[in-house]
């Protein structure tokens, strides 16, 4: 074996061991999911958002639509948003009088209002004491009313006479909805687009004598809302990159999908302290530092991440280098890419894979420990043009550069679905893993129009 190729595979080695030294995110801690939720995270130049949510959540919720007695809105919590302080989705935004504020960390609840389908986005508060005589904050999937308004009074049944009398029909090809009333109206009427919601939602008010409220609120974040031919039993939610700095928070619940665009704003740096010595403090290592939390910030200085973690707690992640756009050479040479050939990046490292557990994509199983027993499996990915299709390729060498592929070390090679289209003409490369069920993933690799995707299922 030549002396570079053996540096590099020694190298890989290292890494894989460096990044075991603390030991995995499991259930409860602040990086992983907890009580059998899901975790999906996405971390942008440095900036990190992510999303927990419970998936085992009912599609047929009735807090969506049952109208509540004094309350012209209802909501259900899906999960709680953290993210960095540059963090903009719809009117949660960082104050640019305060560029240091804190970051947000808010519970996320799902509202239909006049104006449509919204994420109230509300702090998180501390728990009450029990002893205080307070109750405690409502659990994940539990229903309320928003702020301001008044408490249900008397039982369930007495909130659907509440809703018959207003007059609001429950719309049953929606999902999420329950029947509201007992006019008779014939379901197979409903709109299933949710059109027919919203505009029920503004008769209602208009016979209340109420004034529809267009304003923004603080921490209101308008989604683009739109009907599923298929339903999705369990609730999704992911975040996709659309850009450097960009991506959109995604939603999958019954028969609808949900969109909302986030950023990373540019934030005023803070004055520099005045300079007291000419010595900097010195720094060492010692056997007590985290190794892995110093080698994730080296990693993350040049490649950005995305990853879940599942409910038993284990962390599935995917590396991928920064700034990899649509205007250079190897996006060029992937445009007339050859048959048998593979997309190599001439300007950054592979695409590498890091998983606790085995994942099984159709037939084929990418098992752990590929690189060090009892270690998660480290892989390459390199995506090969084959006739009019495409296939991805595992290799054992995780660290290698963009056009270092060595035939040798690859691990598996699976059928990975292709399309091309679209309007992100300019959409730098970028990968997400979007969570599908308890066990169930997709791997979806974007540049520009392209679009690669590949599911895959948790093998125990």
């Amino acid at each position: 074996m030549p002396a570079p190729r053996f540096l590099l595979v020694a190298c890989s080695l290292v890494l894989c061991v460096l990044t075991q030294t603390a030991p995995p995110a499991r259930a409860g801690q602040a990086d992983g999911g907890a009580g059998g939720q899901i975790q999906s995270s996405l971390t942008l130049n440095g900036r990190r958002v992510s999303v927990t949510y419970d998936p085992a959540l009912p599609s047929d919720h009735r807090s969506l639509l049952v109208l509540r007695a004094g309350s012209t809105q209802a909501a259900v919590r899906l999960g709680r948003l953290e993210g960095h302080r540059s963090l903009a989705i719809g009117t949660l935004a960082p104050d640019p009088d305060e560029p240091r504020g804190p970051a947000p960390d808010h519970d996320l609840w799902l509202m239909r209002t006049a104006a449509g389908w919204v994420l109230d986005a509300r702090p998180v508060e501390e728990p009450v004491d029990p002893s205080d005589g307070e109750d405690a904050a409502d659990p994940p999937g539990e229903s309320t009313d928003p702020p301001g308004a008044e408490a249900e009074q008397g039982n369930e049944e007495q909130g659907h006479e509440n809703a018959a009398d207003a007059g609001v029909a429950a719309d049953d090809d929606t999902p999420g909805v329950a029947e509201a009333d007992n006019t008779g109206a014939d379901a197979a009427d409903a709109d299933a687009s949710g059109s027919d919601v919203a505009e029920a939602d503004a008769d209602r008010d208009e016979a209340a004598g109420e004034e529809a409220d267009d304003t923004p609120r603080p921490g209101r974040i308008l989604l683009a809302h739109r009907p599923r031919a298929a339903e999705a039993g369990r609730l999704s939610v992911g975040l996709l990159p659309s850009g450097d700095a960009a991506g959109t928070l995604a939603l999958s619940w019954g028969r609808n999908d949900w969109t909302a665009d986030f950023e990373f704003v540019e934030l005023p740096r803070p004055p520099r302290p005045p300079r007291t010595s000419n010595v900097s403090p010195g720094t060492s290592l010692t056997r007590d530092s985290d190794v892995e939390a110093r080698y994730r910030a080296a990693a993350l200085g040049s490649r950005n991440e995305t990853a879940l973690v599942t409910p038993s707690g284990a962390r599935i992640q995917v590396l991928f280098e920064q700034e990899l756009g649509t205007d250079g050479v190897d996006f060029a040479a992937l445009e007339s890419i050859g048959d048998g050939d593979l997309v190599q990046l001439t300007r950054g490292a592979v695409i590498r894979l890091r998983s606790e557990v085995p994942l099984r994509f159709g037939d084929t199983l990418i098992p752990t420990g590929n690189l060090a027993p009892d270690f998660p499996g480290s892989y390459g990915l390199w995506l090969r043009a084959a006739g009019s299709g495409w296939t991805l390729v595992f290799n054992n060498e995780p660290d290698s550069w963009g056009t270092q592929h060595d035939p040798a070390f690859d691990a598996a090679a699976i059928d990975i679905i292709h399309t091309h289209g679209g309007p992100y003409e300019a959409r730098p490369l970028a990968v997400s893993l979007l969570p599908v069920d308890d066990d169930e993933g997709r791997l979806v690799i974007h540049w520009g129009r392209h679009v690669w995707a590949a599911d895959f299922t948790v093998e125990p």
